[in-house]
């Protein structure tokens, strides 16, 4: 580690571990300066250093807390089923993006034959592409799968590196590959996170079903108005674009294999149960309380299964260790496990944090109309997880937000429409480099300056804030 990482760590260790030994402030007794320091110095931890043993040591801070034994800890943390949820639909959705389907569905967005007189038409679905495909997996091969083919069609065109029209490519694939984040909660999560606390905070689930409906109208809106601010604010030259032979796109693309279908029956039965019950419920309410009886994490586990049951050629569908390896992203697993009992603490009302925030915050909003209070929610959601982790932001903004909610110093706003607007506003990550993954490696193509991605992505984002705070967030309310 550099300098600056061990004085991070060195920080967010003693606020760790030695908050509790201070005198109190704000009217917390000792046990909420120790568990506001755990807080602090995880966030700290989680910024500027690792977001994985961070997160293992914040667990076991909590444990050495007098809130948990290390049988209850473990149980509100590594033992939740968002941590058996993250694991498992990540290995399945794994699975599904070493087949072919990703770049099949791809070409087929892009060579649609109405697009070929048009270069904006080609455009917009060549960007709805990755929002439709990350709306089930990560947005990370949902990417990915799309570098390759905006560089055979700008190879095709002659456009070099640092060319306006390639950047702007990029930059909206990386836009919509985090906006496809939104949709649902299929192999989400951030906004699964949200849910998560929220179900802790209340002991009742937001339906799948309803925040489909709320992410997919958003991203909708989202989707038409980038594609306008990408048109008349971006304005690029795409008279090259009329030269483009779609046909180049289609080389190498065979006939789907028996194994790929095979893996996208299973997904698509995954993805069934988790959806059918809020869709039958209405007409077939039994069925849809077996399914439900099941829980979130029972399908993809049963998809695990049957993946490594069935056989091609003498190789498994799953390969368990591979997928274990490569397919599950383990900072975020480690750090869902933390967030569960770290968001438990904060909220305990013997810890009093609740209290104090609420009786610190109120006098600055309690005048406020609603509608102001989700705008400024989903702004600075917005506005952080393009610097900071999207799991690091929806825990912060919802740990400060929604105790106010909950404490009554805001009135009129729906607490679960809310969480998922924050769940939702946490994905919009594009604007630099660190923001997430996906940023990273669109800058390490050389294809995308930073300058761009800064102001664009900052653009893009306010438009996607906006949209959550007055469409999405109605929505939401009027579902949940």
């Amino acid at each position: 580690m550099n300098t600056k990482k061990w004085i991070f760590t060195v920080l967010g260790i003693f606020l760790m571990f030695g908050c509790q030994f201070l005198p109190p402030v704000l009217g917390l007794s000792q046990l909420g300066m120790q568990v506001a320091g755990i807080f602090l110095g995880t966030i700290v931890l989680w910024l500027f250093v690792s977001v994985t043993w961070p997160s293992i040591l914040c667990i076991v801070a909590l444990i050495m807390s007098p809130l948990y034994t290390y049988s209850s800890g473990l149980s509100a943390s590594m033992g939740g089923w968002i941590v058996s949820f993250v694991l498992f639909s990540s290995m399945v959705t794994y699975v599904l993006g070493q087949t072919g389907f990703l770049k099949r569905c791809a070409v087929w967005f892009v060579t649609r034959k109405f697009t070929q007189k048009n270069p904006w038409l080609f455009l917009a679905l060549l960007f709805l592409a990755p929002l439709v495909i990350g709306s089930f997996m990560s947005p990370i091969p949902a990417f990915m799968v799309f570098v390759p083919i905006a560089e055979q069609i700008f190879e095709e065109l002659g456009w070099k590196k640092g060319d306006r029209v390639p950047q702007m490519i990029i930059l909206a694939l990386l836009f919509f590959a985090s906006l496809s984040t939104i949709t649902t909660p299929i192999a989400h999560t951030v906004p699964i996170l949200g849910m998560s606390l929220y179900e802790q905070d209340m002991g009742t689930p937001i339906d799948f079903v309803q925040y489909t409906i709320f992410g997919v109208v958003s991203a909708a809106v989202i989707y038409v108005l980038a594609i306008l601010l990408l048109k008349y604010v971006f304005r690029p030259d795409l008279s090259r674009m009329k030269n483009l032979n779609q046909e180049v796109l289609k080389q190498g693309i065979s006939q789907m294999t028996a194994e790929e279908k095979c893996t996208l029956v299973i997904f698509g039965i995954v993805v069934a149960m988790w959806m059918l019950p809020g869709i039958i419920e209405p007409i077939l309410p039994t069925i849809s309380s077996a399914i439900s009886s099941l829980g979130t994490p029972t399908p993809p586990m049963i998809g695990t299964v049957v993946l490594c049951l069935i056989h091609f050629k003498g190789k498994p569908l799953m390969n368990f260790g591979e997928a274990m390896g490569k397919g599950v992203p383990w900072g975020a697993v480690l750090m869902v496990a933390a967030t569960g009992i770290l968001g438990s603490a904060l909220t305990n009302e013997e810890v009093g944090l609740t209290a104090v925030a609420v009786d610190l915050i109120s006098p600055l909003i309690q005048n406020m109309p609603p509608m102001v209070f989700v705008f400024m929610i989903s702004f600075f959601t917005v506005l952080m997880t393009n610097f900071a982790s999207n799991t690091v932001t929806v825990t912060l903004i919802y740990s400060i937000s929604l105790p106010l909610v909950y404490g009554g110093a805001i009135t009129g706003v729906n607490p679960a429409a809310l969480t998922s607007v924050i769940g939702a506003g946490a994905c919009v990550a594009l604007a630099t480099p660190p923001s997430t993954a996906h940023a990273a490696i669109a800058a390490g193509t050389g294809w995308l300056n930073t300058d761009i991605m800064l102001r664009y992505g900052l653009l893009l984002s306010l438009a996607a804030a906006i949209v959550l705070a007055f469409v999405g967030y109605p929505i939401a309310a009027a579902l949940m």
